[in-house]
C-alpha cells in the first residue's frame, strides 16, 4: 500500500516554495523598478541643475558661449540631451546662428554630423544681456573612438555670412 501523507505532504511543500519564491520575484521586480524610477528621476534633476549652472555662468560672467563641460561619454547608439547658453554682451541686439562642426579626432561620427547633433538651426534673435539655453540632443553611432568637435555662434546682425561670435571645443567618446 502506497502512503498517501507522505506523497500529500511534499506536494503541500512544493506548493509553498512555489508561492514564496513568486512573493520574492515580485518584490524583487519591484524593487528593480523604483531603482530605475529613482534613477530616472536622479537624471532629470541633474539636467535641471547643468542647465541652472549654464544659466548662472552666463549671469555672472561675462561669457559669450557657455557649454557643461569639455567632454562627453557615450555608449554606441546612444543619445544624450545638453544644453548651449548663449548671451548678447552687445549693445544692441544679437542675431545669430548656432553651427557644430567637426575639428579632428576620429571619424566617429563619419563625414556628415547633421544626424547626429539635433538643434535649431535658424537665425535667431538675443536682446542686449538676455541669455537663452540651446538644446542639443547628441546621438552616437556605432563607431567607437574619440571626436573633437566645435560650437560656433556666428554673430549674422550685419550681413548673411555673419562674423565669429564666439566658439568652444569639445570632445565626445563613444565606448564599448
Amino acid at each position: 500500500m502506497v502512503n498517501r501523507k507522505g506523497s500529500l505532504s511534499l506536494s503541500i511543500e512544493a506548493i509553498v516554495v512555489v508561492v514564496i519564491a513568486f512573493v520574492v520575484l515580485g518584490l524583487g521586480l519591484s524593487f528593480v523598478r523604483n531603482q530605475f524610477k529613482d534613477i530616472g528621476d536622479t537624471t532629470g534633476t541633474i539636467q535641471e541643475q547643468i542647465r541652472q549652472q549654464i544659466l548662472e555662468d552666463l549671469r555672472t560672467g561675462d561669457k559669450r558661449l557657455s557649454f557643461p563641460g569639455t567632454e562627453i561619454n557615450l555608449g554606441k547608439k546612444e543619445s544624450s540631451v545638453t544644453a548651449i547658453g548663449v548671451k548678447n554682451v552687445k549693445q544692441g541686439t544679437l542675431k545669430y546662428k548656432l553651427i557644430i562642426q567637426s575639428a579632428g579626432g576620429a571619424p566617429i561620427f563619419g563625414t556628415d554630423i547633421t544626424d547626429n547633433f539635433l538643434y535649431a538651426t535658424a537665425i535667431d534673435e538675443l536682446p542686449p544681456t538676455e541669455s537663452r539655453l540651446i538644446p542639443v540632443r547628441i546621438t552616437s553611432e556605432t563607431s567607437a573612438g574619440t571626436g573633437q568637435f566645435k560650437i560656433i555662434i556666428q554673430d549674422v546682425t550685419e550681413n548673411e555670412e555673419g562674423t565669429l561670435y564666439d566658439s568652444k571645443t569639445f570632445f565626445i567618446t563613444v565606448t564599448g
